[in-house]
């Protein structure tokens, strides 16, 4: 997302575009009921009443999993899951997920996760829950329409980022999977349209979101203004991401393109610092509006695994007034190399690189000066890995990060972004457990 901690200006912040949102809190709390009564209904019309005989065999149609992960970090400058200059064990997930095969064209899921990630994050959260209907089926067509909370499609692993075991790494690239905004992109409230199409080793599908961002915004404001506002931002209207994905022979390669359009609203209090920062009176809440594009391509080979993404993020801020309107694009990038040296033993290498301007990717004409040092505009890290699957349930991983700049470390984690140290290092290591 934009950083708009510094004076730059921007043409068009005609008024006439605004958009007002009623009470933010109403507005979460009814999607909130929409989600239950959706799985309500759903398992209302299809599980009967307690009585004798078969009535209760649905039962055996539910899969229970979980996982437990803990994590370590340590850096040789600034922090990241903690306090890590000192090593921090502030990083750990653990989760429950179960799916009920309700009947032939109706499943329900749902997914509760205590995940606490340094300062960024320490809490219960709901990650999904919903009613996937099966409208259509034959030969090579499926047709599904989905409902609740639903996970994003963004990228190749956003929607299964909240298992260890599902993720290549310790952490994703940061330049694509932010660890400091993953409640904006993991799920929304909403629907879920999915129309899949196969032929032989072909599969194609198309799926597109739209709905309510979970709100979850801490981290993110503190990134735009450099503290946290008295204010906050709020989703004016629904956000929408779609994603076609492309598979050959059963996922040796995966090609897929993804699009979104997220906007979110500033709601300003009186004698609001954002506004005394703009010296205006009366302040004018503003909407911050960013457009991923994102493009995927992987091949999986017998021992041996290329993948690499690329992420353009268009954003905007309008309506606030001169000081703070502008519009940048972002870049992302990174190219990873997966080896099986054995079938437990994983070997991984990684190139991921960031630019909060891709037209400045120094930080040179940012004038983050003396908000933020210029090395908190762009991010460029070498990483190497070790998986070992020591049975199908245990798995430990340990990984190092050479790094040159700063610009997706966790605020929250850094409060003073002036003492962080533009090349640093880490060394994560963890621990996951699955049933």
């Amino acid at each position: 997302m934009i950083s708009l901690s510094s004076p730059t200006t921007d043409a068009g912040t005609g008024s006439r575009y605004r958009r007002r949102t009623g009470n933010p809190q109403v507005r979460h709390i009814r999607a909130g009921k929409a989600i239950g009564w959706i799985l309500v209904l759903a398992c209302s019309s299809v599980f009967p009443a307690p009585g004798h005989g078969d009535e209760w065999k649905w039962r055996e149609k539910i899969l229970f999993h979980g996982f437990l992960s803990q994590g370590f970090s340590w850096t040789s400058d600034n922090n990241f899951f903690g306090h890590s200059e000192d090593g921090s064990f502030n990083f750990t997930e653990i989760g429950v997920n179960g799916r009920l095969m309700a009947t032939s064209w109706l499943s329900v899921a749902a997914q509760g996760i205590y995940r606490h990630a340094g300062n960024v994050e320490n809490k219960v959260q709901l990650d999904y829950a919903l009613a996937d209907f099966l409208l259509y089926e034959d030969r090579r067509f499926s047709l599904h329409l989905r409902g609740g909370r639903i996970k994003n499609p963004y990228g190749l692993y956003n929607e299964t980022r909240d298992v260890a075991f599902t993720r290549p790494s310790i952490i994703l690239p940061q330049g694509i999977y932010f660890n400091r905004s993953r409640s904006l992109y993991l799920s929304s409230d909403g629907g879920q349209f999915f129309l899949g199409y196969n032929h032989g080793l072909h599969e194609l599908s198309f799926t597109f979101n739209a709905g309510l961002p979970r709100r979850d915004f801490a981290e993110l404001e503190f990134s735009i203004f450099g503290f946290t506002p008295p204010g906050g931002l709020e989703p004016n209207r629904p956000m929408y991401l779609g994603q076609i994905r492309y598979e050959y022979d059963a996922g040796k390669v995966i090609f897929a393109l993804g699009y979104g359009d997220i906007e979110l609203e500033y709601n300003a209090t009186a004698n609001d610092p954002v506004a005394v920062m703009l010296s205006e009176r009366p302040f004018r809440s503003g909407t911050f509006r960013t457009r991923p594009l994102i493009v995927s391509l992987q091949f999986n080979g017998e021992s041996f695994s290329l993948t690499g993404e690329y992420l353009l993020q268009f954003n905007k801020a309008s309506h606030f007034g001169p000081g703070l309107n502008r519009s940048l694009t972002s870049e992302s990038w990174y190219v990873q190399g997966q080896y099986r040296i054995l079938p437990s033993l994983q070997l991984l290498l990684r190139y991921d690189a960031y630019f909060l301007d891709r037209s400045d990717r120094d930080g040179d004409d940012l004038d983050l000066i003396p908000i933020r040092p210029r090395h908190s505009a762009f991010a460029k890290d070498w990483t190497a890995g070790l998986r070992w699957d020591i049975t199908p349930r245990w798995m430990a991983a340990i990984e190092y990060h050479n790094v040159d700049g700063t610009a997706w470390l966790p605020f929250k984690d850094n409060r003073n972004p002036l003492k962080t140290e533009r090349r640093w290092n880490m060394v994560l290591g963890l621990i996951s457990f699955r049933f």
